[in-house]
């Protein structure tokens, strides 16, 4: 088959385990290894393929390996592949690399058990293949030989396809939630460097940057380092870079908490960094940060999983103090924005302030109202703004402005003629533009030629005036003539002691005086102000049968 020597793959047998199957158990991580090899692989299309005989596939365009790479590079565990690059970059140079500690390739085991590769070089004839066995590789002294071969290939063909066989899953896997899990452990995911999720039944998946936020409903972003302030000097000496958002309705717990990356790759799984603020505004608060900075740390304080950081170094409990602090005043902000517009949405949906409806409202039932609607502005209740505005224009119908009176069953006319000294608490003058407006519209329409209020209203109704209030009924119920004559002078009688019981009065006592005494208090108005709206609905309604 060659006249090389053997392949061989030399390890302590219980690193298989170790830094493989027990270590990556869940299938994206263990993917991300692969993906992340064709990224340093400087590779600009990558397609992982979910196959119908229980396998999935990953294949790249990257500049691939030789035999001697196979050898040297892939089969030796641990080798960190920055001291191959001393300038930190990939082979083709426009990429730091994002790989360090060589243990990919045993990630495969995490999920599943037969690895077979195939790899060729650029301007290569020959494909190099192999197969590892994670029982032969068990088995095996410390020194495993894979199963080698070699087939020709296209030398403009280039790139790593690796299959991944006797998978340890039973579950079928979702290709579009694979998709959306690969998108929170990358963050390099752009037009030079593309990655896509195959079904079974051929449907594609493309992953992006904003994969990750797509089924988020934002209200709120904050960009860094743009949001950096004087005083966060970690965050803007670092250059720490990112979005984070917050949503407006509450995320799934899994959506929840700031993702760190560093040089595109995930490094510290969401969080909030231990951060003391009420853990009520991190229901809504996801997004990521580039710390790319701590790469350069020695030793590593990146998880050999790439999950979490550890933070009990210098440099990383400085970064962390400075993530709790932003935690603390982003958590300020989103409660500040979204008081300002939750009190904007609510203010248009029920058309002005809630404080001046509220403060409208002059009865004993004036503070439970305002408790109810503080409650439902409240930034601690479990909804969205939109769902507050509705909530809030409920109580309105229920305590609508000036509730504990009689507004809301005024006539139009009556409430168009009232309505500035009604809101103002002046309840008199409002009784008096009332009966105005009836009187004058009476006089109006029954053309008599007559200035007293008492002769216009006496002339205008009544069984011989010429504005009837009751025919309208008369003509589709067998009533009796007498009902008809008692309603209409009872209009008459209504309407001239409403002139001569209130009008009258005011127009020549002092206001003040018929307050004080209690001969004319606000409810004797407001009971007035029923009376008047009744009789001018009844004349209304008259007046629209006959046009």
């Amino acid at each position: 088959m060659t006249d090389h020597e053997p392949l061989v793959l030399r390890f302590d047998p219980q690193t298989v385990d170790h830094l493989g199957a027990k270590m990556y158990s869940h299938l994206p991580n263990a993917l991300a290894e692969l993906v992340a090899n064709a990224y340093d692989a400087d590779a600009t299309n990558v397609l992982i393929r979910i196959e119908a005989d229980s396998a999935i596939s990953i294949s790249d365009d990257g500049h691939g390996m030789s035999r001697d790479d196979v050898a040297d590079k892939y089969l030796r565990i641990g080798r960190n592949r920055r001291q191959d690059s001393p300038s930190g970059l990939t082979e083709g140079g426009g990429r730091p690399v994002s790989g360090k500690k060589g243990l990919g390739k045993l990630a495969l085991f995490g999920i599943g058990k037969r690895i077979e590769l195939s790899t060729t070089r650029a301007h290569s004839a020959q494909a190099t293949t192999i197969v590892l066995d994670y029982d032969d590789m068990r088995s095996a002294e410390g020194a495993y030989e894979p199963v080698e071969g070699n087939q020709p290939a296209s030398e403009s063909e280039h790139g790593t396809f690796i299959r991944l066989r006797q998978l340890k899953r039973s579950t079928p896997i979702n290709a579009e939630e694979l998709s959306v899990s690969l998108s929170r452990l990358f963050n390099y995911f752009g037009a030079d460097f593309q990655v896509t999720v195959e079904s079974a039944s051929g449907e594609s998946f493309p992953i992006s940057r904003q994969l990750r936020l797509s089924a988020i409903q934002v209200e709120f972003e904050w960009a860094f380092p743009q949001s950096w302030r004087v005083d966060d000097e970690v965050g803007s000496a670092r250059q720490i870079s990112g979005v984070i958002v917050s949503a407006k309705s509450p995320l799934k717990q899994a959506l929840r908490g700031i993702t760190l990356y560093v040089n595109g790759r995930l490094a510290n799984e969401p969080e909030f960094f231990g951060s003391s603020e009420s853990s009520f505004a991190f229901s809504y608060l996801t997004g990521y940060l580039n710390v790319d900075f701590l790469d350069a740390l020695v030793p590593d304080v990146i998880a050999t999983d790439r999950r979490a950081i550890d933070w009990d170094t210098d440099e990383t409990l400085l970064l962390k103090i400075q993530l709790q602090q932003l935690m603390v005043r982003l958590g300020q902000e989103w409660r500040r924005l979204r008081a300002e517009a939750r009190k904007a949405i609510i203010d248009t949906e029920v058309g002005g302030s809630t404080e001046e409806w509220v403060s409208s409202i002059h009865a004993e039932e004036q503070e439970s109202v305002r408790e109810l609607v503080t409650a439902i502005e409240s930034d601690q209740i479990d909804m969205s703004t939109t769902q507050q505005g509705d909530l809030i224009k409920l109580v309105q119908r229920v305590a609508p402005p000036h509730a504990e009176f009689v507004w809301r069953h005024l006539h139009p006319e009556i409430q168009a003629a009232t309505s500035k000294h009604y809101v103002m608490g002046d309840y008199y003058t409002a009784v008096q533009e009332a009966i105005k407006r009836y009187v004058s519209t009476a006089k109006l329409w029954s053309n008599i030629d007559e200035s007293d209020a008492s002769k216009i209203v006496s002339n205008a109704f009544g069984d011989n005036g010429p504005l009837k209030v009751f025919k309208r009924y008369m003509l589709s119920n067998d009533f009796d003539v007498q009902t008809e004559k008692n309603v209409e002078n009872g209009q008459k009688q209504i309407s001239m002691g409403i002139v001569m019981g209130f009008r009258n009065p005011m127009a020549h006592e002092e206001v003040e005086r018929l307050h004080s005494s209690g001969a004319f208090t606000n409810d004797d108005c407001l009971d007035a102000l029923s009376i008047v709206s009744h009789l001018t609905r009844r004349m209304f309604d008259a007046k629209t049968d006959h046009t």
